[in-house]
């Protein structure tokens, strides 16, 4: 094994020790058992994505500035504090304050994950590879998950205690810090970086003058509320409403997570076959249907769907980020990220809420059509314009080195 694929396997190691999560299937019912309202666990989680709103930039701008190495040290760090502090809580308040601290190591990990690969392929001279690589990160990370929500299940079934999930997966992310040791930062050319509030006015303004970049960002959000509004109701849905068990809930969590993993591992492959208008047309189409399923099908047969779900998880982070990786220059990747992860969350902020009080008024499932009918139009126009940019790529002219003499 040459140098090269030593340090993407160490990556590929980062990945699953640090994606372990116990508290997978469990977090949510956890704090909706002692809050008793899906209406605060919305807030309770909007608090969390709130920090990442306020943190997100500077930590973005910490990696480009300092490393990759650095920010993903400190988020394992401040993560694991994060989850444990959860798990320890019982009250509103402390929810409160523990998702502060565990939205702060997320807005590390997201700062120097991606980008630490990208550079990473950049420097080996193998960017091309990216997707691909990435979907197998992913498909990792699927898959640890996948054998820790199965552990979470037996452990809940077996004491009962919700929150040992999330105690004991703090303990694991603690070993995460020493995989980031084991991994070499990237050679990126510092040099001539600007200033703080230079790099975000660069950022901002490749984001603004790009229209290519902006749609994607946009139509990752569409998924990613859709994803993630899903997932917040997922577990009280299987349990409340389907009356699952926590061992069933364990299991299909399990097997959720090998189907979004088989899936990621696949990435490059379904891109290569679907393009660019496709893939993205595919993933939009997919979860829509899924919404409309829950609403329409009451009985354990829908959970089916979230299958589906989990097939346009685990497709949608290595191609739209591959998408917009390739736009994007290395010394200010970390920052655009950063950009595009601070909108999602505003809009998290936002949406979560919202669908959180329409859901303690009208019921889960018709808060979840609602979000369906709410962002179908926003996703069509997005999918148009980025149909458009496609095509003005496919028109420009190839232009051809002169001839050798």
């Amino acid at each position: 094994m040459n140098e090269g694929d030593k340090r993407i396997r160490r990556f590929y190691i980062f990945r699953a020790v640090t994606s372990f999560s116990l508290w997978i299937p469990f977090w949510s019912l956890w704090a909706y058992k002692n809050l008793d309202s899906l209406f605060l666990l919305t807030v309770v989680d909007a608090v969390f994505w709130s920090t990442i709103i306020l943190f997100q930039l500077p930590a973005g701008l910490l990696g480009d500035k300092f490393g990759r190495k650095a920010v993903l040290f400190t988020g394992e760090i401040l993560f694991s504090v994060g989850v444990l502090a959860f798990g320890l809580s019982s009250s509103f308040d402390q929810y409160l304050i523990s998702n502060v601290i565990w939205a702060l190591g997320v807005c590390f990990l997201i700062s120097g994950d991606t980008p630490f690969l990208y550079d990473t392929l950049l420097e080996l001279d193998r960017g091309a590879d990216f997707i691909r690589i990435m979907g197998t990160a992913n498909a990792v990370m699927f898959m640890t998950s996948a054998a820790a929500c199965v552990v979470g299940g037996f452990i809940v079934s077996v004491t009962d205690r919700i929150e040992l999930t999330l105690i004991i997966a703090s303990l694991v992310a603690i070993t995460g810090t020493f995989t980031v040791v084991f991994l070499r930062e990237p050679k990126v050319d510092r040099r001539f970086q600007q200033s703080y509030r230079a790099q975000l006015g660069t950022g901002v303004k490749q984001v603004l003058k790009s229209k290519p970049i902006m749609v994607l960002i946009l139509f990752q959000i569409v998924l990613e509320l859709g994803i993630y509004v899903m997932m917040i109701f997922r577990s009280v849905y299987m349990n409340v409403q389907l009356r699952l068990s926590f061992l069933e809930i364990g299991l299909f969590f399990a097997s959720f997570a090998i189907v979004g993993g088989l899936f990621t591992r696949l990435a490059g492959t379904i891109e290569g076959w679907l393009k660019e208008k496709r893939a993205l047309l595919f993933m939009f189409v997919t979860m829509i249907f899924s919404f409309a399923v829950v609403f329409l099908v009451r009985s354990s047969v829908a959970v089916s769907t979230q299958y589906l779900m989990y097939i346009i998880t685990g497709l949608q982070a290595p191609i739209i980020n591959g998408y917009i990786n390739r736009l994007v220059d290395s010394s200010h990747r970390s920052t655009i990220m950063g950009i595009a992860s601070m909108m999602f969350t505003i809009m998290v902020v936002i949406v979560e809420v919202s669908i959180g009080w329409i859901a303690s008024i009208w019921g889960l499932e018709e808060s979840l059509l609602i979000l369906a009918l709410a962002v179908t139009p926003v996703g069509i126009l997005l999918l148009y314009f980025w149909n458009k940019e496609v095509d003005k790529f496919m028109r420009k002219p190839v232009k051809l080195s002169a001839p050798q003499e």
